[in-house]
């Protein structure tokens, strides 16, 4: 079995980015954003503080820096949780993204122990919100979203019985 990878177009695209605040997903942004035009990219994430949410605001003022330079592209941001399902519906009703690149989770294999719960809201009820989204939006004969990226916390990989 051969398999053939094509280069998609990402040229007059919206892209949607979960977790675009965070190490991944603002490096992500910033790389479009300096390599693709046009281009629309909508994120999101929800600023939880995890991790200090000063770098957050940090990666997010250069991605505003180097949006408020591109003629032809364009950054929008909204802060929200991937588990509130009327936050992802409407942002793909609105924004009717082309792409979907999911890397908002919550981290910390140590904190999965001890605050499940946040797991499962993000990392699992968040993530299918995404997928009834991307699903959905082929409804009525829409064109739907073309590509679905997931890449997510350690926490959610392996079935690794051991605890850390």
């Amino acid at each position: 079995m051969e398999i053939i990878m094509q280069r998609i177009s990402l040229r007059k695209k919206t892209i949607f980015v979960t977790g675009s605040a965070g190490f991944i997903g603002s490096k992500l942004v910033l790389a479009l954003l300096s390599t693709q035009s046009p281009i629309k990219i909508i994120g999101l994430d929800n600023m939880n503080d995890y991790y200090d949410v000063r770098i957050k605001k940090w990666r997010l003022a250069e991605i505003e820096k180097i949006a408020s330079k591109q003629i032809h592209s364009s950054y929008s941001f909204v802060i929200g949780d991937l588990a509130n399902k009327c936050l992802v519906d409407q942002i793909f009703a609105e924004y009717k993204p082309d792409i979907v690149v999911n890397l908002a989770a919550q981290a910390g294999v140590r904190h999965s122990i001890t605050n499940p719960d946040e797991y499962i809201t993000s990392n699992v009820i968040g993530f299918y919100n995404i997928l009834e989204a991307c699903r959905h939006s082929f409804d009525n004969g829409k064109k739907g979203v073309e590509h679905l990226v997931y890449a997510s916390s350690s926490s959610v990989y392996g079935s690794n019985k051991k605890i850390p």
